[in-house]
């Protein structure tokens, strides 16, 4: 996990709307704001959404099946997760589907949690079917569904009805929910009712043409300013119903849950952490321009750009053998015992790895064998036609480029080899999947891989 402080200067009177301006010299006040890569690492949260109480931040999150790849990303469960300093998370719970009316089915996808006269309400998307609410005495659960059936039910809006946000401002609770077109309505002080019909929320640019978002919005209101965010966009409003001025890039990411901590605006935003089917959670603080627009830093990224890091300091980070080979996971190290020339290691499928960003690939590896060859090879795709539905099963590699690259033999410490990305004849995109013959040139015989890094 990836931690860092950003030190800002700031005058105390950016704080209050309200406060004097100082007579004389202008007191100064540093702002330390916390920013995390990963806030879980390898472990496949994805649509964290927070909720902050007594000093204590928790957020429900859905959880990736399986760094398979298998596609359409299924979602198994949602889990509960809570920090009281934003760095070390704990886990609390896990809610399954079948607490719910979907069943037994991996379509945990986004929603977000909030509270209500003492009881805490979970309203979640059942994939991008329909919206439900479960509700606990307590954040941390157990949950148990509210109403056994939809609250927001296929063809209560023209769109798909899906990945809700709740808003509070003066005790009345807003759901925002659906795709391209957002809708809003109130909710019943029940919780498991609509007070008025759904309304048609408004996108337009500065021309006034419509702008069609992705799914889940996420809301927040600062100095009059109502911010409607979708992925790595957002517009802005004076009005909570809209119409919504399209501003342009938020922050890199995927899906976002915002906060407040300490005087701090935070998001947690969607990352690929594995991949994009096995995903993470980074911590970003969000700052602001005189304008009220929302600063965008020269190095911000989405997690792991610019490139794609296997250093395998908690897990096998998806890595699999295929035949000829045995794996084992270990201390931050990749091991494997060959049985076959030309046994193939490959990586988690599904990498979405943008490969005009990188140039090289390096290696750390130690052989403790006599083969004197390593190959690599890359399985790229271009992002055209049914890209996410479609190539998500074992890549064939043997229709794959193979780069060839000299190893020294029976190594005592590990080694680094670094290959230029250029000696491929064609990359396309977005770098999917990768893969190696560790020792290319022998039929037995083992070795350890600390790190393999695309940069």
């Amino acid at each position: 996990m990836k931690l860092k402080y950003i030190s800002l200067i700031m005058g105390i009177a950016l704080f209050s709307c309200s406060a004097p301006k100082p007579k004389e010299s202008k007191q100064e006040e540093k702002i330390e704001a916390i920013s995390v890569d990963v806030i879980v690492p390898e472990h496949g949260m994805a649509d964290p959404h927070a909720w902050v109480e007594n000093d204590t931040v928790y957020i429900i999150c859905g959880h990736d099946e399986s760094w398979e790849g298998k596609g359409s990303f299924r979602m198994d469960r949602w889990e509960v997760w809570s920090t009281t300093d934003l760095v070390n998370w704990e886990h609390r719970r896990n809610i399954l589907p079948s607490q719910s009316y979907i069943g037994d089915k991996p379509n945990c996808w986004a929603g977000d949690v909030c509270e209500r006269d003492g009881k805490y309400y979970w309203f979640f998307s059942n994939r991008n079917i329909d919206t439900g609410v479960m509700v606990a005495d307590e954040i941390t659960g157990e949950y148990r569904d509210l109403l056994g059936e939809p609250l927001l039910p296929k063809g209560i809006v023209p769109v798909h009805p899906y990945d809700p946000e709740i808003y509070i401002e003066d005790e009345v609770y807003t759901i925002c929910f659906g795709v391209n077109t957002y809708y809003m309505s109130t909710l019943a002080k029940d919780m498991k009712s609509l007070e008025t019909e759904p309304k048609a929320i408004k996108i337009i640019d500065e021309a006034g043409n419509k702008v069609s978002a992705e799914d889940k919005p996420t809301l927040f209101k600062r100095n009059d300013w109502y911010y409607l965010v979708f992925g790595s966009r957002y517009a802005m409003s004076k009005n909570l119903y809209g119409p919504y001025t399209f501003k342009g890039a938020f922050l890199s990411g995927g899906h976002t849950s915002f906060f407040d901590w300490k005087g701090q605006k935070y998001v947690l935003q969607e990352n690929h952490d594995i991949s994009a089917f096995y995903r993470g959670a980074s911590l970003k603080p969000v700052f602001f321009n005189k304008d009220e627009t929302i600063l965008i830093p020269e190095d911000d990224r989405m997690y792991p750009a610019p490139g794609r890091p296997f250093e395998f300091k908690n897990s096998t980070m998806g890595w699999k053998g295929l035949e000829g080979v045995s794996l084992a996971y270990s201390n931050g190290t990749l091991s494997g015992k060959v049985s076959a020339e030309n046994a193939i290691i490959q990586s988690a499928p599904w990498l979405f790895t943008d490969s005009k960003l990188c140039t090289k690939v390096s290696f750390k590896i130690k052989n403790s064998s006599a083969a004197s060859e390593m190959k690599f090879s890359i399985f790229s795709r271009n992002m055209i036609g049914n890209f996410w539905q479609e190539q998500t099963g074992q890549v064939d590699w043997s229709k794959q480029e193979w780069i060839s690259i000299p190893i020294s033999k029976e190594d005592a410490e590990f080694k680094t080899y670094t290959i230029e990305l250029s000696q491929f004849a064609n990359i396309n995109d977005r770098i999917m999947q990768i893969a190696l013959q560790p020792l290319a040139n022998s039929a037995n015989g083992s070795w350890s891989i600390a790190e393999v890094i695309i940069f």
